[in-house]
């Protein structure tokens, strides 16, 4: 993984899979990679109820993720919190969001990652099940709110985004759409 994380950091092109609250089910994120084609990394927001190393060797694609509340289990208790990342030179916070009470509001959370040490250029969590793509500006800066939906083969998933950062543009595909909150 520290060897797909350091060719990402500073890479012209990344393509990702945001995914959340999959709760054991690979089978949801398998049928959005058969949308999307394999990306370069999967990020998991948490509630995935078992080992990342797991679910990369069934999907045969790295996958790099955060603890949710439903990830009490001996296999998943090493994953933190949040967890911050550098892809194409963007900044990434990543949190499952049960800590910063996302289904209130998300004030708590942007305020938390948008300052030091975090100083995110991408806010994504999960814990709502439900999709949201947000830009917003803080202090000069262009700022992307993200919600994936979850990833549960259920009534209304699996639902991901695909998030595809070349040569300094930003392209966010909601899959398989965009739920207006």
């Amino acid at each position: 993984m520290d060897q797909t994380l350091e060719r990402l950091k500073t890479a012209d092109q990344v393509h990702l899979l945001i995914v959340s609250d999959s709760h054991g089910h690979t089978d949801g994120i398998a049928s959005l990679i058969q949308q999307t084609g394999l990306p370069d990394l999967i990020l998991h927001l948490g509630d995935h109820q078992e080992p990342l190393e797991e679910i990369t060797w069934e999907l045969d694609c790295p996958v790099l993720g955060v603890a949710g509340n439903c990830d009490h289990s001996l296999a998943t208790a090493d994953l933190p919190d949040n967890r911050l990342i550098i892809l194409a030179g963007r900044r990434f916070f990543l949190t499952h969001g049960h800590r910063y009470h996302v289904k209130n509001d998300l004030q708590n959370l942007f305020r938390v990652a948008t300052q030091d040490p975090w100083r995110a250029d991408f806010i994504l969590f999960g814990h709502t099940h439900r999709q949201l793509v947000r830009q917003l500006f803080s202090d000069g800066r262009e700022i992307y709110l993200l919600n994936p939906g979850s990833a549960f083969p259920g009534r209304e998933g699996p639902q991901g985004i695909w998030l595809d950062l070349s040569d300094g543009k930003i392209r966010i595909d909601p899959l398989p759409d965009l739920q207006r909150p």
